[in-house]
């Protein structure tokens, strides 16, 4: 592995744009082991470590923000009195619109890509803030990292332009000391977000989505993502680590320094470790390669994820001027198509969901609390693996993955050079694509969640002689920064090209860059393939709901098909629509009814509503029978929905029947409804008020559902699974009684006083029994009071356009969620939900420091 690059936006002159220019970096290796007893001594016996000028803070709070662009809003003395104020992180695309036409909250449909950005707009927003004298962290140099901003942003501090960045899923970092006023003078940061709209497939956000921070460091000092650390091996109990940390001088006169690395094991366990001697050229970087042998490791997996913390110092004169903290997990990856994945030698099937970046009725918005129960949501529903799809998540997404045990493909891009929407990132691509897929590999190596690298999805030029060199570059970048895990490139059907006559193997040449093939709605060519390329390593990066057994069989039984991703893990914004059922005539031609089965559907759509989970995070039928598929539930039962008379359904590619685990159908006594019963059982009966209606095999080779046709009237429909007349599972469908009451449950019991800190608060309408009243339609009414503000309010309904943040609502399936905010302050909240004909629901929640 060659020398690392961190990218760092440095202006070429004041006032001028600035380019990205990587900072150089010379190689001198210092091989040193935990075993160097002498040095071993003298760090562990030494005095305590001095105070460092080393302090990172988050700077979200204190903003003032405007939609729209205005002239000379960059300048100091610029007057924003006027500006709102707010707190980060922010996407203004889901905050209401004026009102006017058939603009309905945020949502507009003029926009001009309309269903594919769920009808939110973009545009131009500037962000403002002071940073005074007494919010500047310690050190005599100082770097501003905005963590993403959607899409676009440009950065000026104290009027002069610092940083330009195109890629609206990776950070800008920049050094800013030197556009700093002498103390103790105050600071002024603005920076310039664009959206252009008709930029991705989906709902991309707009604005500071991913917060800000600030740094403060000695010259002398690790770099951001500067230190990295590397598992090379797991043999018993005992593990080897590969570390690389890298030191930049920025004084005038070279300088020495003292490396050393301090680690915490899981168990609070603390060792200490000597890197080396380091004598650095002034303006000039260096680096030490180090070995350390861990003979009681604590390995990382999904079942025990055990993350170990780091802290590298630099030390001058027996005196620490600088550390860079991490945390990391001692695990390996292999791959092979004799084996399949290995985890820390152990073989491992992913059970993985293709996830957006939007965290629902928060739009954009990356809140640690909201990316860390999306994750959770997904290990609860039984998934192991994320896809990113398609570009790097946060850092705070990450970290939930780290710390839950959840595997991740990291991805690049949506596109190369070729477009997909005409302000997509293909306008950038050749000037930062170097830079920006070295600064994600940078950032996110240290994450032992992160298992494989991808450089692409369904990238049009992939096969065509320039494509493939485009391949190759990136995938060479991947193994210059990382040699270990392996890299992808999620691979579709030949349609760009309609002279290739659709030939699948024209793909060939974009395989063979890579680890792992990516496979997107192709799981009927592994068994072709592998015949033709058997040491080809797949994996199933994208897959349609409706086809999970035949997908997961592949799966269990192919040993270099190491797992599938379905399209998608949970519903979000944009590409609306796309996992549709609807209804034509009986005698119609599929083919030529609209929509299309790849297509959206029209307004009001503004979910993709193809989710594994919905909106708001309740399961949905699809998940249902995944369960199944994956052995998680020996048992399900869902009822299809009335079909009207003289229709037929149509489902389209990633719809799922409109089926729901319910037995509330009232106005239908009488009128036959069709019940699947989904097992892997051989034998199925179905008795509806104990009364048996019939009973039905199931083939395991051929599938695991069994249909049944029931008359509907109110009582308990019951499934039975049996295997040689012995009951596997049993499961019930009640009717319901009529709303009764309002629940109200707080997802946490413990919550944190800061502004950061988000309370998630399912609403539930229940009969008088306490059950769920799945088909209650009943709008609801919020409010609030003390330290919490209603930061969004909705449901999961696909089609329910309108504000996400005002206090009403309508439940859909019985259900809501409102998201609670904190003050930062310590204190109470007390939120009540109205609704009408029914009792108010009440709940007090506190927040702790």
């Amino acid at each position: 592995m060659g020398p690392m690059s961190y990218p760092i936006c440095r202006p070429a002159a004041a006032h001028a744009f600035s380019h990205f220019q990587y900072v150089p970096r010379r190689l001198l290796c210092f091989w040193a082991t935990s075993v160097v007893a002498a040095w071993l001594v003298a760090i562990a016996t030494a005095a305590p470590l001095a105070a460092n000028s080393d302090e990172t803070q988050a700077l979200d709070d204190g903003w003032r923000f405007h939609r729209g662009d205005l002239a000379g809003a960059e300048a100091p003395a610029f007057d924003d009195a006027g500006w709102r104020a707010i707190d980060l992180p922010h996407d203004w695309s889901v905050e209401d619109l004026p009102a006017g036409g058939n603009i309905s909250g945020p949502h507009d449909p003029a926009t001009p890509e309309g269903p594919s950005a769920g009808y939110l707009r973009g545009g131009v927003g500037w962000y403002r803030r002071q940073l005074p004298d007494s919010e500047r962290p310690a050190g005599n140099e100082l770097e501003l990292i905005v963590n993403a901003a959607q899409q676009e942003c440009d950065i000026w501090v104290n009027g002069t332009h610092v940083a330009f960045q195109p890629h609206g899923y990776l950070p800008a970092r920049v050094e800013i000391g030197r556009f700093m006023r002498p103390r103790p003078a105050a600071n002024t940061i603005a920076i310039r977000v664009s959206n252009p709209e008709s930029n991705t497939r989906w709902y991309s956000g707009s604005g500071l989505y991913r917060g800000v921070s600030i740094r403060g460091h000695d010259s002398l000092h690790i770099p951001t993502w500067g230190g990295r650390i590397d598992p090379l091996w797991i043999d018993g109990p005992r593990a080897g680590l590969r570390l690389q940390v890298d030191v930049r001088n920025d004084n005038a006169i070279p300088d020495d320094a003292d490396l050393a690395v301090e680690l915490t094991a899981p168990d609070g366990k603390v060792s200490r470790h000597p890197l080396g001697q380091l004598r650095i050229a002034p303006g000039t970087s260096e680096r030490v390669n180090a070995s350390i042998t861990l003979d009681a490791a604590q390995p990382w997996s999904p079942e025990s994820p055990q993350l170990y913390r780091a802290r590298f110092l630099v030390q001058k004169n027996g005196r620490v001027v600088n550390e860079y903290r991490t945390t990391f997990g001692v695990r390996t990856v292999a791959v092979s198509a004799e084996r399949g994945l290995l985890l820390n030698g152990t073989m491992v099937k992913l059970r993985g969901a293709c996830l957006h970046h939007d965290n629902g009725l928060l739009g954009a918005r990356a809140f640690p609390d909201a990316e860390r129960r999306r994750v959770r949501l997904m290990k609860a529903n039984g998934f192991n693996a994320i896809r990113t799809s398609h570009n790097p998540p946060s850092e705070a997404f990450l970290t939930a993955c780290d710390e839950e045990g959840i595997l991740v493909i990291d991805e690049f891009v949506d596109t190369w050079q070729l477009p997909k929407k005409p302000n997509g990132y293909q306008r950038y691509f050749d000037t930062h694509a170097e830079r920006d897929l070295t600064t994600m590999i940078a950032r996110d190596f240290n994450h032992p969640s992160v298992i494989i690298w991808s450089i692409g999805n369904e990238i049009a030029e992939r096969f065509s002689p320039s494509g493939v060199e485009i391949g190759r570059h990136l995938a060479g970048i991947v193994r210059r920064e990382d040699t270990r895990r392996p890299v992808t490139n999620a691979i579709n059907s030949i349609w760009e090209d309609p002279t290739l006559g659709g030939r699948w193997e024209c793909n060939d040449p974009a395989f063979a860059l890579l680890d792992i093939g990516g496979y997107n709605y192709a799981w009927n060519r592994y068994a072709t393939d592998h015949a033709r390329h058997p040491q080809r390593v797949m994996a199933g990066t994208e897959s349609y709901p409706l086809q999970a057994w035949e997908n997961w069989s592949a799966v269990e039984t192919l040993p270099y098909v190491i797992g599938d991703f379905v399209w998608t893990g949970m519903d979000h914004i944009g590409e609306s629509g796309i996992g549709h059922t609807t209804y034509i005539d009986e005698n119609a031609d599929p083919r030529h009814v609209s929509p299309p089965d790849w297509g959206p559907m029209p307004w009001p759509y503004w979910l993709n509503w193809s989710g594994d989970i919905d909106l708001i995070g309740d399961k949905k039928p699809q998940s249902l029978y995944r369960d199944v598929v994956w052995r998680r539930s020996p048992l399900e039962i869902l009822v299809h929905e009335p079909i009207p008379s003289g229709k037929k359904e149509r489902v389209g590619a990633w719809g799922w029947p409109a089926e729901l685990p319910t037995w509330n159908w009232p106005g239908q006594e009488g009128r036959p409804l069709q019940v699947s019963v989904y097992s892997r059982a051989s034998r199925v009966r179905l008795a509806l008020d104990g009364r048996t209606i019939d009973e039905q095999s199931i083939d395991p080779a051929n599938g695991i559902t069994a249909r049944f046709t029931v008359p509907w009237q109110p009582g308990v429909l019951t499934a039975t699974a049996l295997d040689s007349d012995k009951v596997v599972a049993v499961k019930e469908l009640r009717t319901t009684g009529p709303a009764a009451k309002l629940r109200v449950a707080p997802e946490t019991e413990k919550n944190r006083a800061a502004r950061a800190a988000l309370v998630y608060l399912p609403i539930d309408v229940l009969d008088a029994s306490g059950a769920l009243v799945p088909d209650a339609v009943v709008p609801l009414t919020v409010t609030v009071e003390g330290e919490a503000e209603l930061c969004a309010l909705g449901s999961a309904d696909p089609e329910a356009v309108g504000s996400l943040a005002d206090a009403r609502a309508t439940t859909f399936r019985g259900r809501a969620l409102a998201i609670l905010r904190s003050t930062g302050r310590a204190g109470t909240a007390k939120v009540q939900v109205s609704a009408p004909g029914l009792p108010a629901a009440v709940v007090t929640i506190a927040f702790a420091p």
